[in-house]
């Protein structure tokens, strides 16, 4: 990509991601070399590596109920990552497109103010987002590798330890992971431990980037095909108002409606990308959001706020990836809504009799709003957000009246 084409307006809605997203190897304009192929075997290794140490805890005599938690938190998290990852990176050439259309629509707004004016309005909410959703992730990740150091050390430092006679350690049976490994602190020794805890550090970071470039990739597309969208109402509205030859009106109605055309494609390819990624991320979230909301609970109870601390970190990081799906969806969905008010609130009256007939066809196409589904189940819009945490609360209150029982 020359770099008269990539201005700093596209680099404004989408630099955050194409730089993150290129040292992961998975950016859609990234051209395909050998190179790409070791990144691919990398990140895969780097994504997949806490499931050996999962597979330590599952397999463990060691039984937690806080500890099996976080173990299906990690496991959930992994696939989903690994999901994330095998479809942008398979669906590469259709995100492409998406790209390279925002690309041509930045440089068709420079002419025009008030197109400027609203891709700019998306740009800065994609670009919002994305650092918000950075930032967060970092902050969730130390915060929860903060807490794990600090179990430790007051472990360590403070009264009542035991002591391994055997490799002069203190206290191994009360040794944390951030990734649960069973009894993996047992059978190694301090140095050892160090090097573990800093290379799952690393997968933990990593993992954080990994989610929140992901999402705020989805966030980012959707926001600018919203944009596009909004300026294809305006455009609607306006074209039977200015008194014009018939011809002329035609011309103006063929371009729009082929503009249309060109952004149901890509929601289409959007829809293509992540619709796996919607299904799973929301299934999982629910159930995880009911785990969580009851280990919260259980913690109160105990007046344990280190794990409260590291529960309610979690259960924010979780929200907010489901929101971000749901609100992307529903940003489009509304989006392509106002096209057809657009139609029907146009000067229709002042134009030709046979152009109203085709406009009375684009109406009846533009009735059917663009969808983003969650494995072509549900929509990804606010009332599935809704429906999300009204069954999370009902799983949290028949696990409540279950351990009471």
């Amino acid at each position: 990509m020359s770099d008269d084409v990539w201005n700093d307006d596209i680099a404004y809605e989408f630099s955050t991601q194409r730089t993150f997203m290129q040292i992961l190897g998975i950016w859609p304009l990234q051209k395909k070399r050998i190179f790409m192929t070791v990144q691919w075997s990398v990140m895969i290794f780097i994504q997949l590596s806490p499931l050996i140490f999962l597979y330590m805890e599952f397999t463990g005599n060691n039984r937690d109920a806080g500890t099996d938690i976080e173990a299906m938190l990690y496991f959930a998290t992994t696939l989903s990552l690994t999901l994330k990852y095998i479809c942008i990176n398979a669906n590469g050439s259709k995100m492409a497109k998406n790209i390279n259309s925002a690309i041509a629509d930045w440089s068709s707004a420079k002419n025009d103010e008030e197109s400027y004016k609203i891709m700019k309005k998306h740009a800065f909410k994609s670009r919002l987002c994305t650092l918000f959703m950075l930032y967060l992730a970092f902050t969730c990740g130390s915060l929860y590798v903060l807490s794990v150091v600090l179990i430790n050390l007051k472990d360590l430092f403070l009264p009542g330890q035991v002591v391994n006679v055997s490799n002069d350690n203190i206290g191994t049976k009360d040794r944390m992971f951030i990734v649960p490994c069973g009894e993996l602190g047992d059978k190694i020794t301090s140095l050892q431990y160090v090097m573990v805890i800093m290379f799952q550090t690393v997968e933990l970071l990593m993992i954080c980037v990994l989610q929140s470039i992901a999402d705020s990739f989805y966030i980012g597309v959707t926001l600018h095909l919203t944009g596009q969208l909004k300026l294809l109402e305006t455009k609607f509205k306006i074209f039977a108002s200015k008194p014009d030859a018939r011809i002329n009106h035609r011309k103006q109605f063929i371009n729009l409606v082929k503009r249309h055309c060109e952004l149901v494609e890509l929601n289409q390819n959007i829809e293509d990308t992540f619709y796996l990624i919607i299904l799973f991320q929301l299934v999982i979230v629910t159930l995880v959001l009911a785990l969580l909301g009851l280990r919260i609970i259980v913690c109160l109870k105990n007046s344990d706020y280190v794990e409260l601390t590291k529960s309610t970190v979690l259960l924010n990081y979780m929200f907010l990836q489901s929101l971000v799906y749901c609100y992307g969806g529903d940003f489009v969905q509304k989006g392509s809504e106002g096209i057809f008010h657009a139609m029907f609130m146009a000067s229709w009256f002042k134009i030709p009799a046979r152009l109203m007939k085709d406009l009375n066809f684009a109406m009846m196409r533009s009735s059917y709003p663009f969808r983003l589904t969650g494995g072509k189940f549900f929509y990804a819009n606010c009332e599935a957000m809704v429906y999300i945490l009204k069954t999370a609360a009902s799983y949290v209150s028949v696990l409540r009246v279950t351990l009471r029982d």
